[in-house]
């Protein structure tokens, strides 16, 4: 595929970032996710649950969100098994969000790049925004953000995780549910089709593209598998990768 030009920004007004494996490296979210299912059943243990439910607790939540282990969707299934009866669910999940991210180590992530700086502000000069929709939860982004300098970069009001995506009904729609796309486009005001999303799994973009309607998509991965045709529009091996040409494009527009 050729590098990203400005016809693929040209009537884009959202470029909406995966957060693990996109902002954070792939070494990065590998060290992360690592920690991930310990600290979870010290939770379990600190709240008196057995871990063989905490397990069939993980396995639920791995299944919402497309076969993967994601600290949004594993939080709020033990929010829901451990707040006390009658009591609403906001006040347990915010001591198990606090509990897990002061649980985790942060000091496998690297400070960004001046590039990927340089490439966020080049597209922000040309009217675009920029979000960040995780299956993860928004006080993790935020400690990570700080680690990598970047908290700048992102409005807190432009990040969105999965419990964002709660509805009335008291159900989740992590990625690689539409809904969760929908949810982001509709509290930003912007058409699927100035949209451009980069993720680093496929059936996320698949999702987005082909049952939302986003106009752009980029994968941050090595390969492309000959179902992704006319689903994937552009291919980087990293975030940082793609920002390098996003610079030599627009910087040269500029």
């Amino acid at each position: 595929m050729d590098k990203p030009t400005g016809k693929l920004f040209r009537n884009c007004k959202l470029l909406l970032l995966d957060f693990d494996g996109v902002v954070t490296t792939e070494a990065e979210d590998v060290a992360l996710k690592a920690q991930t299912l310990s600290v979870f059943a010290a939770i379990g243990t600190r709240f008196g649950e057995r871990p063989l439910k905490m397990v069939r607790l993980a396995s639920r939540a791995i299944h919402d969100a497309g076969g993967t282990v994601q600290l949004g969707p594993l939080l709020y299934h033990a929010a829901r098994l451990l707040k006390p009866d009658g009591e609403p669910l906001e006040p347990t999940l915010a001591r198990l969000i606090d509990a897990c991210t002061d649980g985790l180590n942060y000091r496998s992530v690297a400070r960004a790049g001046t590039v990927l700086r340089q490439g966020l502000d080049l597209i922000r000069s040309r009217g675009i925004e920029v979000a960040i929709l995780t299956n993860g939860v928004r006080e993790n982004v935020f400690r990570v953000l700080a680690m990598k300098g970047l908290t700048e970069a992102f409005a807190p009001e432009h990040i969105f995780d999965a419990i964002s995506t709660l509805d009335k009904r008291g159900k989740l729609h992590p990625k690689p549910d539409p809904q969760g796309y929908r949810f982001v486009l509709e509290e930003l005001g912007v058409k699927p089709q100035q949209c451009i999303v980069v993720d680093n799994r496929r059936k996320n973009l698949r999702s987005a593209k082909g049952e939302v309607g986003c106009f752009g998509t980029v994968y941050i991965g090595t390969s492309l598998k000959r179902k992704d045709r006319g689903v994937i529009d552009h291919l980087a091996p990293s975030f940082e990768q793609f920002m390098v040409e996003v610079v030599d494009v627009l910087g040269a527009e500029a």
